[in-house]
């Protein structure tokens, strides 16, 4: 697993906490040097990887996201997948299909408790600022 640090770039993390989960947006840089936005999804007062939901590293070199916890779940490689916009894509994923991708997960209990609207209305009131981390 790469040692990650989150870089003061801009401004603090935006968090959003919801369903017993908390969303925190940030730039990090990676342990082999690479960097970028993080969309870090865990469940609520958790302190440990093992309890990562989704995690959407929209890195420069190599943007990927997980789904479920690190080191159980396949890593998938967004230019692989064909998309060129690492950014819009994670956020109109997180806007439209954030439930399901929690369940995909493994937290259905969350799943089911998800405010989708709630959550979509929160990104876009956050956007220009997740934007302008990148």
């Amino acid at each position: 697993m790469e040692k990650e640090e989150t870089l003061s770039k801009k401004s603090a993390p935006i968090i959003i906490e919801q369903a017993g989960m908390r969303m925190t947006v940030d730039h990090r840089r990676s342990g082999s040097g690479d960097e970028g936005l993080t969309f870090d999804m865990v469940v609520a007062g958790a302190k440990d990887e093992e309890k990562t939901i989704l995690r959407f590293d929209c890195f420069y070199k190599n943007p990927h996201y997980h789904v479920g916890p690190s080191g159980k779940h396949p890593v998938h490689n967004m230019k692989e997948e064909g998309i060129e916009d690492p950014v819009g894509w994670t956020l109109e994923q997180l806007k439209t299909r954030l439930p399901s991708m929690v369940t995909e997960a493994g937290y259905e209990e969350i799943a089911s408790r998800i405010d989708q609207q709630a959550i979509a209305n929160e990104l876009r009131q956050f956007e220009p600022e997740i934007r302008a981390k990148f």
